[in-house]
């Protein structure tokens, strides 16, 4: 046809026969089960198997308590149909029984998370109507700040502004002014919840630094002297990239864990700092980013000049916290910010070097082959795991998750949940890690179970896997329960609409697939070729052009990758030529060879000039 059809493969995980150890876990979702036409369970097929390895990783014992997940669902679920009385009840049980705890209010932070639901239009008129019939009630009037904070930063994404369509923008400060309207509203009526002086701060800082976030932290603290997050988000409004500079960065830390008592929480403060310094490096080296050697030669310099010997030694005072902690806790806290400095960008030996620092001072040992397995902190193998990953040693990651499922098994917990969300996180990982294997059936196993034990984040990959399997039966299903879960899910949403073309579906495929193109996802230049593609099969040359023609982003490299750029310009090339428009057809293939090697182009290319006499 003269057109390209790139597909991007979000996919990642395990390999097979692993036996896990001694979980006391959950039965398979009964979504997972897909029964035939005569009632019963298909003869064993790609699901079948899969399901059947799920069930092994649950242990195959009932789930009876309620997770923090399930009542989630349930207030979202209570908005939707305007049962007020329900979502009211279950928001103040998990608000009655949640707890400040080292460095964070649980379960409530963890419960307001996934609340809201994005894509449906009605959701924020229900929420309208609940705020009207309780005129003096915190409640519905923080749920729905919750709403515009959530739906404000789907619609806005993680990129630079610079890079986000502007309507996009505009929404999000629209979104953002709303919900500071909403929680002003919440603390005046309930200044109780420590969960409302946190939000208040993560909705300020999406305008940066300003006197409105240091007033609103002042007031904060001063409730609440002890709740960690709310340091810990002000630190990060001190990065450069949101107003701040370095210094006021070390000046902040050392006023509020300089002057804690020596074993306070607050002394973690010194390694939160390494890690937005390390952050604050990588971001500014980002323009050197196409050359890995120069990246990471600007990260070494950067780090040189910002990391002092004194935050060195107060990075290890703070470590030492382990000892006289709630040690889970610890593992807690600690886990989000090795990952964090693990996933910086040319970040490797800074992170390796905090790693290797968390390992010693939580007794534990970071090498693949240990003199006394399974007396290792859990956190850390998974974290070991995380940077082996990383670096392309899939087999290393696989030994180091495996360790930490036995680990798991020798630490206690405080509940059950808990310890069933510490082993569907190593799930999750070890289902990130067979994708690499392209092993997508026990990718597939993998995540349902950690999604069974209460673990949504990676969802989208059942969808995924059970797609790139070519089960678009069951990859449908899968996709419509992640984007349940999570509505701001738009890589289910993508791999819906691809799933959806592929089964015939070919109108909701486009509505998928519109919908995940007009964001800031980062499979939206993938979304919005495949849309393209669909155009150009139902020989509707005109329609491909317009979609080609919309998305304006797929023509700039430096928010879309250089081989959709290629792509997008080759398939421009090619409407433009079925439409006689021989003089633009030119220009695009031309512009499309400068950013890749499509040999349609370049035949194109030259069949054009001749045409044109030249």
């Amino acid at each position: 046809m003269g057109i390209s059809n790139y597909t991007n493969r979000s996919a990642l995980l395990v390999i097979a026969g692993l036996a896990v150890l001694g979980v006391s876990l959950v039965s398979i979702p009964t979504y997972f089960m897909r029964v035939g036409s005569n009632g019963t369970l298909p003869v064993a097929g790609p699901a079948t198997q899969i399901n059947d390895e799920t069930a092994k990783l649950l242990g195959g014992k009932p789930h009876t308590a309620e997770l923090t997940l399930d009542k989630t669902r349930r207030v979202r679920n209570a908005i939707k149909h305007a049962d007020y009385s329900t979502a009211k009840k279950t928001t103040s049980d998990v608000l009655t029984n949640s707890h400040l705890q080292n460095w964070r209010f649980y379960p409530f932070s963890d419960f307001m998370n996934g609340i809201t639901d994005v894509s449906d239009a009605a959701f924020e008129t229900r929420l309208n109507e609940w705020v009207a019939q309780s005129k003096n009630d915190a409640i519905p009037l923080l749920i729905r700040a919750q709403y515009h904070y959530d739906i404000g930063w789907f619609k806005r994404g993680a990129g630079f502004a610079g890079e986000t369509q502007q309507d996009n923008l505009d929404s999000f400060a629209n979104h953002i002014n709303d919900a500071l309207t909403d929680i002003d509203a919440a603390i005046q009526l309930d200044d109780c919840n420590p969960y409302s002086f946190l939000l208040k701060l993560l909705i300020l800082r999406g305008a940066g630094l300003s006197d409105n976030i240091t007033t609103a932290f002042d007031q904060a603290i001063a409730k609440y002297p002890t709740y960690y997050p709310l340091y810990d988000t002000i630190l990060g409004v001190l990065e450069p990239k949101w107003g701040g500079n370095v210094p006021a960065m070390y000046k902040f830390v050392d006023q509020y864990a300089g002057q804690a008592a020596e074993n306070s929480p607050l002394k973690l403060l010194y390694l939160s700092l390494y890690r937005n310094l390390l952050n604050t490096v990588s971001v500014a080296c980002w323009p050197t980013r196409q050359d890995r050697d120069a990246m990471a030669q600007c990260v070494a310099s950067g780090m040189q000049s910002s990391v002092t010997p004194d935050l060195r030694a107060k990075v290890l005072t703070a470590l030492q916290l382990y000892d006289h902690s709630d040690k889970y806790q610890f593992g807690v806290a600690i886990d989000r910010i090795l990952f964090d400095l693990l996933q910086t960008r040319r970040g490797d030996t800074y992170a390796g070097v905090m790693l290797e620092l968390a390992a010693t001072s939580m007794h534990t040992d970071t090498q693949l082959k240990q003199e006394k397995p399974a007396n290792n902190n859990y956190v850390i193998d998974k974290a070991v795991a995380r940077s082996w990953y990383l670096k392309g040693f899939y087999d290393n990651a696989m030994t180091k998750d495996l360790e930490a499922l036995k680990d798991v098994e020798n630490t206690a917990f405080p509940s059950a949940e808990e310890k069933d969300l510490a082993i569907a996180g190593i799930y999750e990982f070890i289902g990130e890690t067979y994708i690499k294997l392209g092993q997508d059936s026990h990718m597939v196993a993998y995540e349902q179970a950690a999604l069974a034990l209460g673990n949504i984040e990676d969802e989208q990959l059942i969808c995924s896997g059970y797609y790139q399997l070519k089960d678009y039966d069951d990859a449908i299903p899968a996709c419509n329960k992640a984007i349940e879960d999570q509505r701001d899910n738009l890589q289910a949403r993508y791999w819906r609409g691809v799933a959806y073309r592929d089964s015939g579906q070919i109108d909701a495929a486009l509505s998928d697939l519109a919908a995940v193109s007009g964001s800031e996802s980062n499979f939206r230049a993938s979304a919005a070729i495949r849309m393209s593609m669909i155009y150009f099969n139902r020989k509707d040359d005109k329609g491909a052009l317009d979609v080609l023609n919309k998305y304006t982003y797929l023509y700039n490299p430096n928010t879309t990758s250089r081989d959709d750029v290629a792509v997008a310009y080759n398939n421009r090339c090619y409407a433009y030529m079925q439409l006689g428009e021989l003089r633009k057809a030119l220009d695009d293939c031309t512009e499309s060879l400068k950013y890749g090697s499509i040999p349609d182009a370049f035949r194109k290319q030259q069949e054009l000039m001749k045409r044109l006499g030249g």
